[in-house]
């Protein structure tokens, strides 16, 4: 008899591991404490991940449609050109709301289960039980708002750097961009849902994203944020089988967040299948996770966090204008190195 395996969690990684064991004839139930589809804070493009594992998971085709964006656009806190290089990869761009929808979607077609609205109540270090809930809720310095604007906006995935915070612009689907902030908390921000990613833009010197709100429309119902954001590895706890955020979480600057998801979702398909058809212990599937995350994305999350600091810093925003405008910025190797 097959064992069912418990996904807990409804971000990237714990739907399309849903879908890639659902697809092999294999009982999955996804448990989402919250609303599925919703608006979330993220950079809504895929960049980096490999075809094959897009087809692996069994999500290929939930990407058709997306667009493809082939260029990178950075610019200063005055919306004044820094830096332009094609992607080594092309980038899809879909929202996290449609997106969400069709990989639960596919789940239920499959035969899997996903239980929206209700929380896992039993134990985290159950056998079959996944873990893939997202970022730890902590502390920190770092706080993320996204909204869905449309209008005469770039054609390109722009960033634009600013003193204290960064905002990343994508276009998805519908004639939307997703324009999505991170930022260092500043005790005297006040606004509301729709206008606080402006007024920390504001605070923060960026001009050229104060433009961009000004020639746009919000999409209603589309704001979201984010406190106590931390990028780190989240645990290496052995008695746990840990994926996504839960495990580890990126610096958004990479553009590797989602591809990253769906990376550490590919990871745990033969270990759980191998457990659910009773081939492998739990603890074996477990450790055969760890490794699998500490041999592939380890390293990434070392370098990402070892340049993040440098987007938050004066000299270090000076310094990739300068080389931007020497056009000498290293783009090709950061991309490597992290993604």
């Amino acid at each position: 008899m097959e064992r069912v395996i418990h996904i807990v969690g409804g971000g990237i990684s714990g739907l399309s591991l849903g879908v890639a064991l659902s697809a092999r004839g294999l009982p999955v139930t996804v448990w989402e404490a919250g609303q599925l589809p919703r608006h979330r804070v993220c950079g809504e493009f895929i960049c980096g991940v490999h075809p094959d594992t897009l087809e692996n998971l069994g999500v290929a085709e939930d990407l058709s449609d997306a667009l493809i964006h082939r260029l990178a656009v950075w610019k200063n806190s005055s919306g004044d050109s820094i830096f332009e290089g094609d992607l080594p990869r092309p980038a899809y761009g879909l929202s996290r709301y449609t997106l969400d929808m069709r990989m639960v979607e596919r789940i239920r077609r499959n035969g899997g289960e996903v239980r929206v609205g209700e929380r896992w109540r039993g134990d985290p270090d159950a056998e079959g039980v996944v873990i893939a809930s997202g970022r730890r809720a902590e502390r920190t310095s770092w706080m993320g708002f996204k909204l869905h604007v449309s209008g005469p906006l770039p054609r390109d995935l722009t960033l634009f750097l600013g003193q204290g915070g960064y905002v990343g612009l994508s276009p998805v689907e519908e004639g939307y961009w997703n324009l999505c902030g991170l930022f260092r908390k500043r005790s005297g921000v006040r606004a509301g849902k729709d206008e606080i990613l402006q007024a920390y833009a504001k605070a923060c010197g960026m001009t050229g994203v104060l433009d961009v709100l000004d020639a746009a429309e919000i999409r209603p119902g589309s704001a979201a944020g984010v406190a106590g954001v931390s990028f780190a590895l989240q645990s290496d706890r052995v008695d746990e089988l840990r994926l996504g955020d839960a495990w580890g979480v990126i610096p958004p600057f990479t553009g590797n967040g989602m591809s990253m998801a769906f990376e550490s979702a590919e990871l745990a398909i033969g270990p759980t299948q191998r457990w659910a058809e009773g081939r492998e212990d739990w603890a074996a599937t477990v450790q055969a996770v760890a490794e699998a995350h500490r041999r592939h994305l380890r390293w990434r999350f070392r370098v990402a966090n070892l340049l993040h600091p440098i987007l938050m810093r004066p000299a270090g925003l000076r310094l990739l204008a300068g080389l931007g405008r020497l056009r000498v910025l290293p783009f090709r190797p950061l991309f490597a190195l992290t993604h």
